[in-house]
């Protein structure tokens, strides 16, 4: 059993199919999420901090971009609204996970690519969103050598987890 299952398993899985679904839709999201960090350099992206939490587009002139895009940024909409979880072991998507139900996300495809607004009413969440967007943009500058770093988080968010 690869680390992935047992924690499906230990989330609740019930076996059988609806495991192995999990894991086929795991392992489709994580090849698109390499996949775009090994075409880093043809990705452009502006955040913008907001007082409620942020909104960042990301572009492309590449089409093979542009059509990652479009299924990696609704799949991860999808799966923070599943509280179907990723990258475990790093902080600050671990805490995302956590404070799911206090993150409003709208996403819109755009002809080049996707714009994001992330919102919460917690002043807390709200840091953490903050900083999520801006791990985004660490993966879009330095794409796999970043994906491999723990991200921190915000000295002043007041964590849900422990570690």
């Amino acid at each position: 059993m690869n680390n992935f299952t047992g924690k499906i398993q230990r989330a609740g899985g019930q076996g059988g199919r609806h495991d192995s679904d999990m894991a086929a839709r795991h392992q489709h999201d994580q090849a698109v999420f390499h996949r775009l960090l090994s075409l880093h350099e043809h990705i452009q992206r502006d955040l913008e901090l907001r007082p409620d939490g942020i909104r960042a587009r990301t572009r492309s002139d590449d089409p093979e971009v542009v059509a990652l895009l479009h299924d990696h940024v609704p799949a991860m909409k999808q799966r923070l609204h599943e509280n179907f979880g990723l990258r475990f072991w790093d902080p600050a998507f671990a805490e995302l996970f956590a404070q799911q139900g206090k993150v409003e996300m709208e996403v819109s495809l755009l002809p080049d690519g996707v714009m994001i607004e992330e919102r919460s009413t917690d002043p807390n969440v709200v840091t953490l969103i903050q900083a999520h967007g801006q791990v985004i943009n660490l993966f879009v500058a330095h794409g796999q050598q970043q994906a491999q770093q723990e991200s921190p988080l915000p000295a002043e968010y007041q964590r849900v987890l422990r570690p």
